[in-house]
């Protein structure tokens, strides 16, 4: 049972509904008790007070720190954290322990993009990246084309070893799409990579509606379902098929599912999907779908999540209906049968691109405050804290964000020291 943080329950139809007021942005819930009961990880963008945070079942705040333009799709990736710092334009990886024990960025040059990592079990990972290109297309001056996707596998050694190149692949020509007029073309928006159940790879590419199956060791593309090249038959689906979409994910009962954007829809319309392929007869049939009552349509971003219990969890993304819904951040849960079993909102000026369930533990205490982890406030963590805060030249690490920064303002100062002070005086 879900109770109000400040000492004032109600229900309203046998429903709790929850507003938290803390120093983590401020956020409200609904939910009947059917949510699949796991922590979410979020990460709450703002121009003002971004955060990076984790949420209990209960939704109250597991732990959080205010991290900037550090903390960009935060979220669990194969028993580790990951998120990408947008300063320093590389993905960083968190332990049990909240130590940032890897950087990974990519190769030969390239500007690793944000939208998507995967680590994988043997100690790799995939990331993404993009290249640019001077074409002649018969135009007095070589056209450039920009946003070539570029995809790159590391071996545990953090040796290269796919570097997939869509232009390789492509063709610029056959897309319609492209106004080969324009000085400069954007190529591709890569959003989502998912290895596939056969170990190949799934690749969303935004700009055009498609998705690119590709062999992960030839580089050959297997096929293409939506856009221009679209190989398949779309069946059920009254919106036949999608576009602009994100999170592009293999499901346990073998189906794909997506957040499908559907800006170019008549009218727009946003959802998630659910489709069964046929991947020999190249077929796509629908079996599940979800719109929101109040036709959410979501302009950018958006995540779907299926959910161990067949719920499913949708992140709305970036969505214009402000005035209706009063929200930022907009996260629905669903059960199979379409009822919502949690409601999630953060203020109008807050943002996700991703939203995620998981079973996650910090294996030390998450006590806000407690440097050197002996589960008591002291002074020998005042100590640490004054050292880190007048001799740090290394960064700021995820540890002493949440240790030391106890006013979640994202910046370390005496503010925090009277803090603790405080806290000490209250145990």
């Amino acid at each position: 049972m879900l109770k109000r943080k400040i000492n004032i329950t109600y229900i309203i139809f046998g429903v709790f509904f929850t507003t938290l007021l803390a120093i983590y942005p401020n956020y409200n819930y609904l939910s009947n008790d059917n949510a699949y009961p796991s922590k979410l990880l979020i990460h709450s963008m703002s121009s003002n007070d971004p955060h990076i945070g984790i949420l209990n079942e209960d939704l109250s705040v597991y732990w959080e720190v205010s991290h900037g333009e550090h903390g960009f799709d935060f979220r669990k990736n194969n028993q580790k954290l990951s998120y990408y710092d947008k300063i320093a334009k590389n993905w960083i990886i968190v332990n049990e322990f909240m130590q940032e024990i890897d950087t990974v960025q990519c190769a030969n040059g390239k500007l690793t993009d944000y939208h998507d990592i995967r680590l994988l079990d043997n100690g790799g990972y995939i990331l993404q990246c993009y290249d640019s290109t001077w074409v002649d297309l018969g135009m007095p001056m070589p056209t450039l084309v920009r946003d070539i996707l570029i995809i790159q596998e590391f071996n545990n050694e953090d040796s290269l070893i796919l570097n997939w190149n869509a232009l390789d692949h492509l063709s610029i020509y056959d897309y319609p799409n492209m106004n080969l007029l324009n000085p400069q073309i954007t190529f591709m928006h890569g959003n989502s990579i998912e290895v596939d159940s056969d170990e190949n790879l799934l690749l969303s590419n935004r700009t055009s509606d498609e998705i690119f199956k590709i062999d992960r060791n030839s580089g050959d593309i297997i096929w293409i379902m939506g856009g221009p090249y679209n190989e398949f038959t779309f069946i059920d689906d009254r919106l036949d098929g999608f576009n602009k979409q994100h999170d592009v994910r293999r499901i346990e009962n073998g189906n794909i599912t997506l957040f499908d954007n559907g800006t170019q829809h008549n009218p727009m319309l946003s959802r998630a999907v659910e489709y069964q392929l046929d991947e020999i007869e190249k077929t796509a049939t629908l079996v599940w779908e979800y719109v929101h009552p109040d036709s959410i349509v979501s302009m950018s971003m958006g995540s779907v999540q299926r959910l161990p219990n067949n719920n499913t969890l949708i992140n709305w993304g970036f969505f214009l209906e402000t005035n209706i819904l009063d929200a930022g951040t907009y996260i629905t849960e669903v059960d199979y049968d379409k009822n919502p079993v949690l409601t999630l909102t953060y203020p109008t000026g807050y943002y996700a691109y991703r939203a995620r369930k998981a079973d996650w533990e910090f294996d030390i205490n998450v006590k806000p405050g407690d440097t050197n982890l002996d589960g008591i406030l002291n002074v020998l963590d005042i100590i640490y804290s004054v050292n880190y805060i007048l001799f740090n030249n290394d960064g700021v690490k995820l540890f002493d964000a949440h240790k030391i920064d106890v006013n979640t303002d994202g910046v370390f100062n005496v503010i925090d020291l009277t803090r603790m002070v405080g806290l000490i005086t209250s145990e």
